[in-house]
């Protein structure tokens, strides 16, 4: 089985939109399931997905009382998924679902991780502001030296994992850092390691839940820590 991990907060305006589309634009070999991790969310986006389950079996949630932060929905998913194969995917309908076929074969091919990423031959980004796309390519391009890593884009939020691997990490961080924070500790346990192309779209339904000005110094601690991390 393979596990969608879709964490939402927040998202009526487009998590109907979301799931249908995976439902009806998904194609794979094996059983699959759709695990969302509703994250305290304070407006309708439980009520949906609950309707949902009734017209889709393989779709299931859990619910945050309060929100966790993306870190803590992600952690979640990972505990509480069923499948050998997790795919991490947004739910905010900016990444393409035909990625995960090819994403699977590449866990199957003997990888512990396979990142979607913007910053190799065929990746790039559509409709995000410039300042945005070059800030992002510049801080993926430190870390992957900070953190002597092939990852080019290690913090991408379209990934999948060999659940039995991921599982084992010892995750802390709450917010958009887990990204990064898995991408070093995989790295550190020397997971085997692949990506492909991934062209992001800028979502055109509701509002991005990151903020750059505020994450920025949230990020510092967390790479520092990292730092040692990956080093001891």
């Amino acid at each position: 089985m393979i596990t969608i991990l879709l964490p939402a907060y927040n998202e009526e305006e487009v998590i109907e939109k979301s799931i249908d589309k995976i439902f009806s634009a998904l194609k794979l070999k094996e059983d699959y399931e759709i695990l969302v991790i509703n994250d305290g969310s304070t407006d309708r986006t439980e009520e949906i997905i609950k309707k949902l389950t009734k017209k889709y079996k393989n779709l299931r949630y859990i619910s945050h009382e309060k929100n966790k932060g993306l870190g803590g929905a992600i952690k979640t998913g990972i505990k509480e998924a069923n499948g050998r194969i997790i795919i991490e995917l947004d739910a905010d309908m900016t990444q393409p679902i035909d990625h995960v076929a090819q994403m699977v074969n590449k866990i199957d091919e003997g990888n512990d991780i396979c990142i979607a990423s913007r910053y190799i031959r065929g990746g790039g980004m559509k409709n995000v502001p410039l300042w945005r796309v070059l800030l992002s390519k510049l801080a993926n391009k430190a870390f992957s030296i900070i953190y002597f890593t092939k990852i080019t884009d290690l913090t991408s939020g379209y990934r999948a994992y060999k659940s039995s691997f991921v599982k084992k990490l010892d995750l802390s961080q709450n917010d958009f850092s887990i990204q990064l924070e898995i991408s070093v500790k995989m790295t550190k346990n020397k997971a085997k390691i692949s990506e492909i192309p991934l062209v992001l779209t800028n979502r055109s339904i509701g509002s991005s839940k990151f903020n750059f000005i505020k994450a920025m110094p949230k990020y510092i601690p967390v790479m520092i820590k990292l730092f040692f991390i990956r080093w001891s």
